[in-house]
């Protein structure tokens, strides 16, 4: 009897192993997508076949991920919330890419907060900016980067439009609830590195309105203590130089499917050595709704740099790109695909991909690298799983 009353005491210990986990968390969300689809690409025009993207098939990841998010009710109308995301990009390569990089744990937004219905969300790990937040490609609901998380993606800081977007480390943010369609964010990167005696942080704010239809946006973001090389937008740390980004943003969309929407954005950047450069970039996006179908086109144009020196020529920075395609949701969570998109950069510029990038030189090394004045270009198809 004593043997049977201990096994059952056993099997009882052994089930509760089980079932206090499931409890805990139980607020746990999982979340994600997978996204995939091949398309043919190159990256030509510079007039050295040496350094060239010869025409060819590639199979491509369309940014996956997959994420780990819940909250715990504090009280009062606050909540403790949390989120670990994770790029699952590149799978169709064994998770490296073509610069050599392997996908790690909590690669995108990554932190821990709170959540207070009157004050709003406080965030503190990794997170995308303010600037990205309300002008950039995480504002779905302006929706102007029209093919955001595939090659067709024309949003990010060495692509075409919204250069000033980031994902931030080692940073703190907070964006407020609605107010009245109002809503206003902000985000401070720290430096930890303080090379040199400098202090690199970085500083970002929104402000947002949304009437119904009607999306409006502007931000700005700060980089202290970073400079630029003489005639070029090359970054590099330097004590009493900045670079800034301003940005507006606009969207609406008719009762009848039809979608138009616009950025502009303006950059200043010191020089090293002395003088201040300035380049912008603008984009009109238009889309219809046929049904479960819908077709997309943007043009962007980066501008010339100014304030050049004496014997360079501005136009020699300048850059476009045209994207024209379609989505057709076949479910809920499974979408497919189609797009054409081309990149026309002047002699000097490397305006590239923001998913997917193409890469002429040192290919699969850290050091790949677009040739200037070549034109990237890709046509493709693909499917979408969301889950």
């Amino acid at each position: 009897m004593e043997s049977i009353m201990q096994k059952k005491n056993l099997a009882a210990i052994v089930a509760s192993l089980f079932i206090v986990p499931v409890a805990a968390h139980a607020d746990v969300t999982i979340y994600g997508f997978l996204s995939g689809g091949i398309e043919s690409a190159k990256a030509t025009g510079n007039g050295n076949p040496i350094k060239e993207y010869s025409s060819r098939t590639r199979v491509v990841d369309e940014n996956s991920r997959i994420g780990f998010k819940g909250w715990e009710d504090l009280g009062g109308g606050t909540k403790a919330i949390w989120q670990v995301e994770s790029s699952l990009r590149n799978f169709e390569q064994g998770g490296t890419n073509d610069k050599a990089q392997t996908a790690t744990f909590g690669t995108r937004n990554t932190f821990i907060g709170i959540d207070n219905a009157d004050f709003g969300k406080v965030l503190l790990g990794q997170n995308d900016s303010a600037y990205k937040v309300f002008t950039g490609s995480s504002n779905t609901a302006l929706a102007t980067d029209v093919f955001v998380n595939t090659t067709a993606d024309n949003f990010g800081a060495n692509s075409v439009n919204s250069r000033g977007e980031l994902r931030m480390a080692n940073s703190i943010h907070w964006f407020s609830p609605n107010w009245a369609g109002f809503t206003l964010g902000g985000s401070w990167g720290v430096d930890e590195a303080r090379a040199s005696g400098t202090d690199a942080k970085r500083i970002s704010l929104g402000l947002g309105y949304n009437w119904g239809a009607l999306n409006l946006a502007t931000a700005w973001d700060k980089q202290y203590d970073k400079g630029v090389a003489a005639n070029t937008t090359t970054a590099s740390v330097n004590s009493g130089s900045n670079i800034s980004f301003y940005s507006i943003a606009a969207s609406y969309k008719f009762d009848f499917g039809t979608f138009i929407g616009g950025n502009y954005e303006w950059g200043s950047f010191d020089q090293i050595g002395g003088g201040q450069l300035k380049q912008d970039d603008w984009l009109i996006a238009l889309g219809q709704d046929f049904g479960a179908a819908s077709v997309k086109l943007s043009y962007g144009e980066l501008g010339r740099l100014k304030n050049v020196g004496a014997g360079i020529n501005g136009d020699d920075f300048k850059a476009k790109q045209w994207t024209l395609g379609g989505y057709y949701n076949l479910s809920k969570s499974t979408q497919l695909v189609a797009y054409y998109t081309k990149i026309t950069n002047n002699a000097k510029q490397n305006a590239n991909f923001a998913n997917n990038p193409i890469y002429d030189t040192n290919l699969g090394t850290k050091d790949a690298a677009l040739s200037a004045g070549n034109d990237p270009q890709a046509f493709g198809v693909g499917m979408k799983v969301s889950f």
